[in-house]
């Protein structure tokens, strides 16, 4: 007697899922994600004592990253923007999302072992993925250095929030808040290390610890390694004791010093006065060298600068001073202006693309786990940046090759999209241009037709109405072909 066939369904993974996503971009990318094992750390490293019942305790903080990168301002976004799009979920391999308030409670239940499991996660997937690394070691073979600023930026918070204190909120007055300390690299835009601190903390007072934690990061362990990294640091955190304390470590310095007494003094010994650029305020200035220097525990070249009182006759003084024995004048005053267009606009950037100001948890470690999280949804975004600028790099570069008059049809195994050498500058000077917030919204968050087979990404279609569209399209071709994911724009 024959046996009766049963009949079963197909799995779920088999079937082939086409529906419309708001973050269609963001799915593209997220295979890319997944092969770089990039939340893998945080999975393997982070264990945070609660119970699981639906999702781990370290899901829940990639559901936060996520949420980031996909345009969440706080927490409880996640439950209109992430939790509703399933093909964002299936494209990072989950098939829901946790509620925003057992993500809350995971947040809350951290301890302080999980954050320093968090940063040597952080640290693990720094390791991997970073462009600063390389950066030095190019700055090693040409024998120069590379600059990395440092930062403190006030996030007002409640008067009951842990570590909440009345410090200096920029702009504000009887505020409380904490402090974030940031050190960034200018050239990558990477955030190289975060750290909270009471609102009563100053940029001296935390100086040494941050210098510490950058050395961790960037494995800075010989005098040799530390020669190549120019701190740029304002006057909070020029004391003559972090001055000596960076020179004895062997870093290079450009800092303004901290007292204004003292810039007062050594301004009379300045025998030239040179016009310079404005500042940020347009009032006129004038620098020139001190003749007779403040000493430090090596030698160091000060630069007075002068310009008018708001109010009142004379003049107000500051100094900057730099290891750079042979440094311009002009040189000089350009390049420490332009740190302030670097760590304070990043801050602003975050803020306003990323949400981060508007993130708040009452307890000190919760707030941690949170800056490091925006933390890594900050470099992550920036390494896709980097990844689609590097596609259309190539891009150009086989394009420019296949139309010379001598090129062959041999480009190697390495797919071309049809296109232009004009079109493939375009989308990179599109792409360089965008900053946090139009890069997160104009980016990551184009909507669109995503085809999901065998659980994995393999068709996204995007709107052809949005601006720029075709040169962002081209980029994600140039990037995602190679990984047998196609990109097309959909008829209307």
């Amino acid at each position: 007697m024959a046996k009766k066939r049963i009949k079963r369904n197909r799995k779920k993974s088999n079937r082939k899922i086409q529906a419309n996503s708001a973050h269609a971009s963001l799915c593209a990318l997220a295979p890319l994600i997944k092969g770089r094992q990039i939340f893998d750390h945080i999975h393997q490293e982070v264990k945070i004592p609660q119970k699981k019942v639906d999702y781990s305790p370290s899901d829940k903080l990639v559901f936060v990253v996520i949420g980031i990168m996909s345009g969440c301002e706080a927490v409880f976004d996640l439950n209109q923007n992430l939790r509703v799009d399933k093909l964002l979920l299936r494209a990072f391999g989950y098939q829901k999302c946790a509620d925003q308030s057992v993500i809350q409670d995971t947040l809350n239940a951290a301890r302080e072992e999980n954050v320093q499991q968090l940063e040597s996660a952080l640290k693990a997937i720094w390791d991997g993925n970073n462009l600063t690394v390389p950066l030095l070691k190019l700055a090693q073979r040409e024998e120069r250095m590379e600059t990395v600023d440092m930062d403190l930026s006030g996030m007002p918070a409640s008067k009951k929030s842990e570590g909440a204190e009345k410090g200096y909120f920029a702009g504000k007055r009887n505020i409380y808040g904490r402090q974030l300390a940031r050190v960034l690299v200018p050239k990558t835009q990477e955030i190289v290390t975060e750290s909270l601190y009471s609102g009563k903390k100053t940029s001296c007072k935390a100086f040494k610890d941050m210098v510490q934690k950058m050395e961790r990061t960037l494995s800075l362990e010989t005098k040799a390694q530390r020669k190549l990294i120019r701190l740029r640091l304002d006057g909070g955190f020029g004391t003559d004791e972090n001055i000596n304390y960076a020179l004895w470590r062997d870093y290079h310095l450009l800092v303004k010093m901290y007292s204004g007494n003292r810039a007062k003094v050594l301004a009379k010994s300045v025998q030239e006065w040179v016009d310079i650029s404005p500042g940020a305020d347009n009032r006129p200035r004038q620098a020139g060298w001190v003749s007779a220097p403040h000493r430090y525990c090596r030698n160091t070249r000060q630069l007075a600068i002068r310009m008018p009182k708001k109010k009142g006759d004379g003049h107000k003084h500051s100094v900057l001073v730099t290891t750079d024995m042979n440094a311009d004048l002009h040189a000089t005053v350009s390049d420490y202006d332009g740190r302030s267009g670097v760590p304070e606009s990043t801050f602003c950037q975050d803020n306003q693309g990323l949400g981060n100001r508007k993130r708040r948890k009452r307890g000190f470690v919760a707030q941690q786990m949170l800056i490091l999280l925006t933390q890594l949804a900050h470099n992550l975004i920036r390494w896709m940046q980097n990844w689609l600028t590097k596609a259309m790099e190539r891009l150009a570069k086989h394009s420019a090759s296949a139309m010379s008059p001598s090129a062959t049809s041999s480009s190697g195994d390495w797919w071309v999209p049809a296109s232009t050498p004009s079109d493939a500058d375009l989308a990179i000077a599109t792409l360089n241009s965008f900053g946090m917030k139009r890069f997160v919204r104009q980016i990551l968050c184009l909507s669109g037709v995503v085809v999901v087979r065998k659980g994995k990404v393999r068709q996204v279609k995007f709107n052809p109405l949005y601006p720029l569209i075709s040169r962002i399209a081209i980029a994600f071709e140039a990037l995602l072909t190679p990984y047998g994911i196609a990109v097309s724009l959909y008829e209307i």
